[in-house]
């Protein structure tokens, strides 16, 4: 499984995946996806077979819906709680988690989503 991790996620986020071997971009990270529309990041994410990170729920899922409709893939969404801790220890926890749907999914999520569950705190 591929992901490119939304905007407003930190990319020290993507760095941590990397490092533990996950095939993981951040927006912030390509100079080509900085300031494009979600539309935009689906319509790349999809066509590099990659799952969007996100926390970004309202406007991603009504987007990913919208192709669906239209009789058209996406490259699957992973949907991160909106209210998180930013914390270093909390950055870990979101890593995992993350790290975890990929390896439930190592084919990807095309088409699909996956939601992560409240974080710890910490």
């Amino acid at each position: 499984m591929k992901a490119l991790l939304d905007e407003q996620l930190s990319p020290q986020i993507a760095t941590l995946l990397r490092a533990a071997g996950y095939d993981v971009i951040a927006v912030v990270d390509r100079p080509d996806l900085i300031g494009r529309s979600d539309s935009e990041v689906l319509e790349i994410a999809t066509s590099e077979g990659r799952s969007v990170v996100t926390n970004n729920i309202k406007d991603f899922r009504p987007l990913a819906a919208s192709r669906l409709a239209q009789g058209r893939i996406h490259g699957g969404l992973i949907l991160v709680p909106s209210a998180r801790t930013r914390t270093r220890s909390a950055s870990v926890a979101l890593t995992n988690a993350i790290g975890g749907v990929m390896d439930d999914h190592p084919d990807g999520l095309e088409s699909r989503e996956s939601w992560i569950g409240p974080l710890p705190n910490s």
